[in-house]
């Protein structure tokens, strides 16, 4: 009994130190290994559209998930491929949440790097994780309207999970117009808390977690291929609540964009794409292709569907090998195959067009 106390006192007295140590010295010890951009830190607020990526980053270590990647971003705070100067004029824009910022992959690995090479066109991509049709409004009124860039053509990636984060968004608002200004209605991120002041103790726990649901529980519990839970389950989900709420939110903020951009003689098209859990339980001409693809007439330069090819393949490919094969192991996102496919759709879809 006496060994387990003493046991117990050590491990204790163990974790303590390392934590004050940490909290002392983890940033330092961290910057000197050239792991300085934890997922979490990567982003900060911009007061004209929520949040950016932090300006002027050039890292090879970039943290997702249990991998690390080059990243660099420019004085604007856009993904870029370390190398091109800065431009004000391109002729295409990507804008959308994760995907279109192809996280955890350099540049050149995502659809919009490869669509630039192959290409050849000037391209900037305004894309970050989480952003919404609401933040793309934000964004794409204040860079147009303070002459900060301009473009001939905007692709949207609209995600899946835009429907939802665009009605946590405007419940946000609902939220502070209805509350005393002075208090913080916030809720508190222990994530981003712990890469802050704890980086390393947070680095550890997350490539343990990835551990343990790449190898160890391999899948079976994570959010994204759980049935109901997974942000895209409202387009294969029967009575799914205050759908057409939802929906009526998002194309009312789709057309607010669509206007705007038709009055600066800018043309938008839209992109579609899957996540596993449209694989693994939805079908082929889902509701969320009918509804972008019926919104897209008269609107839309081109409707981009990169949605329909995925299932296309399930005819010679089981689900859970299709997910292999083009999403990060472990993870949501696609891997270098998927934007591969993403890409190749893309410039099937303007091959004919002259971008100038």
């Amino acid at each position: 009994m006496d060994k387990l106390s003493n046991l117990i006192k050590i491990t204790f007295v163990t974790i303590l130190f390392f934590l004050i140590f940490d909290f002392f010295f983890g940033k330092k010890i961290l910057k000197k290994a050239g792991i300085i951009y934890l997922e979490e830190l990567l982003r900060v607020p911009n007061k004209n559209y929520s949040y950016s990526f932090q300006q002027n980053i050039n890292t090879d270590f970039a943290v997702w998930g249990n991998n690390y990647y080059k990243l660099c971003t420019d004085s604007r705070g856009f993904k870029f491929n370390c190398k091109d100067k800065e431009k004000k004029n391109y002729n295409i824009a990507f804008i959308g949440d994760s995907f279109t910022e192809g996280i955890g992959l350099p540049y050149e690995k995502t659809f919009v790097g490869k669509l630039k090479e192959k290409k050849n066109l000037d391209v900037v991509n305004l894309g970050v994780a989480s952003y919404s049709a609401e933040i793309y409004l934000q964004k794409i009124k204040y860079l147009i309207s303070k002459n900060i860039i301009s473009f001939n053509h905007l692709i949207i990636g609209i995600d899946l999970t835009d429907l939802e984060d665009d009605w946590a968004r405007r419940e946000t608002i609902i939220l502070k117009k209805s509350i005393n200004k002075n208090l913080k209605s916030k809720k508190f991120n222990l994530k981003k808390f712990l890469a802050q002041y704890f980086p390393s103790t947070y680095l550890i726990l997350r490539r343990v977690n990835w551990y343990i649901k790449i190898h160890i529980t391999e899948n079976e519990n994570v959010e994204h291929l759980d049935y109901k839970k997974n942000k895209a389950s409202w387009s294969y989900i029967k009575n799914y609540e205050n759908l057409y709420s939802k929906i009526e939110n998002q194309i009312s903020i789709m057309n607010k964009l669509q206007i705007f951009l038709e009055q600066n003689n800018i043309k938008m098209s839209l992109l579609i794409y899957p996540h596993q859990a449209s694989i693994k339980f939805d079908k082929k001409n889902s509701l969320y292709k009918k509804i972008w693809k019926n919104y897209c007439i008269n609107k839309c330069f081109k409707f981009i569907d990169a949605y329909s090819i995925f299932f296309d393949e399930i005819r010679n490919n089981s689900k859970n090998d299709l997910m292999k094969k083009y999403f990060i192991n472990g993870d949501a996102h696609f891997n270098e195959n998927g934007n591969e496919l993403i890409y190749k759709i893309l410039y099937k879809n303007l091959e004919n067009n002259h971008e100038q």
